[in-house]
């Protein structure tokens, strides 16, 4: 069970790993997805120009270390809504893994989003 826990995180974190302190619009206690394993309001998120900055809360956060994705990783995003829960799917081309962050949390990231063509709905 550890393992699934920790596998997608894992695979993102060979390649985007970071000691960086989070950005200034960093969002605390978020819930997400990292692959296939649902993150409850233990998500941590910040968005900044160039990068998603994920973490897990500390108190369960069991060595996952924390990640900065260039939003060139991303290759697609496409909506993912859930009742009435507005939610967005993000794939990173390298790992292959799906992230879900709500709209909320992109938002922030909106203008450049659009600027690198991907489409906001």
């Amino acid at each position: 069970m550890i393992f699934l826990f920790r596998h997608d995180w894992n695979r993102l974190a060979k390649l985007c790993r970071t000691q960086e302190a989070p950005p200034q619009n960093f969002s605390r206690m978020q819930s997400g997805s990292v692959g296939l394993v649902y993150y409850k309001a233990t998500l941590n998120v910040g968005i900044i120009p160039q990068e998603i900055y994920l973490s897990i809360f500390p108190l369960f956060r069991f060595g996952l270390t924390p990640l900065l994705i260039p939003w060139s990783a991303i290759r697609k995003i496409e909506p993912a809504n859930q009742l009435f829960i507005k939610r967005f799917r993000l794939y990173v081309s390298s790992p292959k893994v799906k992230l879900i962050l709500g709209n909320d949390i992109l938002e922030s990231g909106k203008e450049f989003l659009a600027s690198q063509g991907f489409e906001w709905i």
